[in-house]
């Protein structure tokens, strides 16, 4: 509520006449009229007293609030978004600019305006020729987002304001937004593609997208692998193996490496104490680290470069591997297997050949 409706409305509350008010307050009658329909002001020295005398605090009595939630700006969209169906587009800029202007530094307010303000633009266009100042306000709108001090903010704003130049062709404003988004940003890989392309870039484009789905086929795998851990704490093999299933599905679907399609089945017999099929599957994890697929030998990668010391890597990777099973509590059943002694003998001689004449 605006001030001269809060001091009317606590007023009544407190059972006062504008008389009342008045002569509590040392003012005469026709100015505490003069507040409640708005005509004016109180004077900022009879604020306290005004405040006490009406029962509330002076951030009530001012409508002061620090900033506005989310469940408040998503109901103020709507509010937005039924005026510019009423009545126009020129209507809910007007009311997004006076919500802004009495939340200044509500960043989340400016920053779900942006788009907003952009679809109703294209939805219900004024005249052509009257459109670049709302097209304009709306890019200010995406900059002041994208200055925020709020990082997720920030970074909200930066990757739309990125991909909305890298549409219109402006790749020089585009640049420098990606490069303030982290790495880990999920959207910052699909904008660097769009703008490689844009650059006719096509090589960038293909390795970058290949690293993509390389990077998500594996964060499903991690997903399914945290449910089955779920289940399996639940004692729930029936679904722990719908999803090893589901992984291994995926991994043989999006041509992951044998150790990330196997994970999962590795697990499922683990619980089961499985010990020959176990086995099995360790043995074929193993080989795939120790001998992995090059990246060209599959469609869905052969941009990708293979890295740099990788082999390094993999041999650490798999003296780990070695070691779990070795010290690892939940694996100590394979050591009654009568090939275990052997086949462990084998592979610690792979992964630790420098122990081994």
């Amino acid at each position: 509520m605006k001030i001269n409706e809060i001091i009317r409305t606590r007023r009544h509350c407190q059972g006062l006449t504008q008389e009342a008010l008045a002569q509590l307050l040392g003012v005469s009658s026709p100015a505490v009229n003069k507040w409640e329909k708005g005509l004016n002001y109180p004077d900022i020295t009879l604020l306290p007293a005004l405040a006490r005398a009406l029962g509330v605090d002076l951030n009530t009595l001012l409508s002061f609030q620090d900033d506005l939630t989310p469940e408040e700006i998503g109901r103020f969209s709507e509010q937005v978004t039924i005026v510019a169906q009423e009545q126009g587009c020129a209507a809910a800029f007007q009311l997004a600019r006076e919500k802004m202007q009495e939340f200044p530094s509500c960043d989340l307010l400016t920053y779900t305006m942006a788009p907003l303000l952009e679809g109703i633009l294209s939805l219900f266009p004024p005249k052509e020729e009257e459109a670049e100042p709302f097209r304009q306000e709306v890019l200010q709108l995406y900059q002041r987002a994208a200055n925020s001090h709020d990082p997720q903010i920030s970074q909200w704003a930066c990757a739309l304001l990125a991909g909305r130049y890298i549409a219109q062709n402006q790749l020089e404003e585009a640049r420098p937004l990606l490069e303030q988004l982290p790495q880990s940003h999920k959207n910052k890989q699909l904008l660097q593609v769009s703008l490689a392309r844009k650059e006719g870039n096509i090589a960038a484009a293909w390795t970058l997208l290949e690293q993509e789905l390389f990077t998500r086929g594996n964060g499903v795998l991690e997903v399914l692998s945290h449910l089955m851990d779920l289940a399996a704490e639940e004692k729930d093999l029936d679904r722990a193996e719908a999803f090893a299933a589901a992984s291994q599905g995926t991994a043989e679907a999006l041509h992951l490496p044998a150790a990330s399609r196997l994970s999962l089945s590795f697990q499922l017999a683990l619980l089961r104490q499985d010990g020959p099929q176990t086995l099995a599957l360790l043995e074929e994890i193993f080989q795939s680290i120790h001998r992995p697929a090059p990246f060209s030998d599959s469609p869905l990668y052969c941009h990708l470069p293979e890295k740099d010391g990788a082999s390094k890597g993999q041999q650490m990777m798999l003296r780990m591997m070695v070691n779990g099973v070795e010290e690892d509590p939940a694996c100590a059943f394979l050591r009654g297997l009568p090939q275990y002694a052997l086949w462990m003998k084998k592979w610690q001689k792979s992964a630790f050949p420098k122990s081994n004449p």
